[in-house]
């Protein structure tokens, strides 16, 4: 049992797919841009922003900016409300936070708008920080956002005598995409795959997951 889980947020806490496709479409739609792609929309699920509108909608620059600052007013301006907590998942929050363990939020999405989710949600009773970034990230790795958890741990134990390589090796990061697979292969933390979220089991399984839980109670038993 992995004293540490660090979470994602979308496809692995919140069912955001609805919040995120219609803030996306909305920005593309004042844009001019119209697109019905299914799997495109699909993919735009869990990597950041920039590379959201700029990997799948070739958009850069002045237009790229605008897309986000287009999206973020849906998406802040009450979008993020209709992204629901996946059924099961509180009460393997309740259960792992029962058996002693520090559970972190950690998320590519502003450290401020997963705050206001998570407040939202009244996900805060079990969640020890919220760790996300104060800028848009330009790139999907997540080793940076997993370092600044592992360090926020030891604030937290106020124990100077720990590493970060301490915390790597008993935690676990879940996650519903690759990137959050790759980066706690990458640190050399136990990855979990959400299969019930965004991402197919032939990318969690690619990625390297170490366990792929099918649901959300399979959390708690994998980390």
């Amino acid at each position: 049992m992995k004293k540490y889980v660090f979470l994602d947020l979308d496809g692995t806490i919140t069912e955001s797919g609805i919040a995120i496709i219609s803030a996306s479409q909305h920005a593309l739609k004042q844009l001019g841009i119209e697109d019905d792609d299914p799997e495109k929309k699909r993919a735009f699920i869990g990597p950041p922003l920039t590379v959201g509108f700029g990997e799948l909608y070739g958009l850069s620059g002045e237009t790229l900016t605008q897309a986000i600052k287009l999206y973020r007013e849906f998406y802040v301006g009450g979008g993020y409300k209709i992204a629901p907590l996946y059924d099961g998942i509180e009460e393997t929050l309740i259960r792992m936070k029962e058996e002693g363990r520090i559970l972190m939020l950690v998320t590519s999405k502003p450290k401020y708008i997963a705050e206001m989710i998570a407040d939202h949600l009244k996900m805060d009773r079990y969640l020890s920080a919220v760790i996300g970034p104060v800028e848009e990230k330009t790139k999907a790795g997540k080793e940076d956002l997993i370092e600044t958890a592992a360090k926020e741990v030891i604030r937290l134990l106020g124990d100077e005598s720990l590493t970060v390589s301490d915390i790597y090796r008993d935690a676990a990061m879940v996650g519903d995409r690759r990137f959050d697979i790759e980066a706690a292969k990458n640190l050399g933390l136990l990855a979990v795959g959400a299969l019930y979220g965004y991402g197919t089991r032939e990318e969690l399984e690619q990625a390297g997951a170490d366990h792929i839980a099918e649901k959300p109670e399979d959390i708690a038993k994998y980390c």
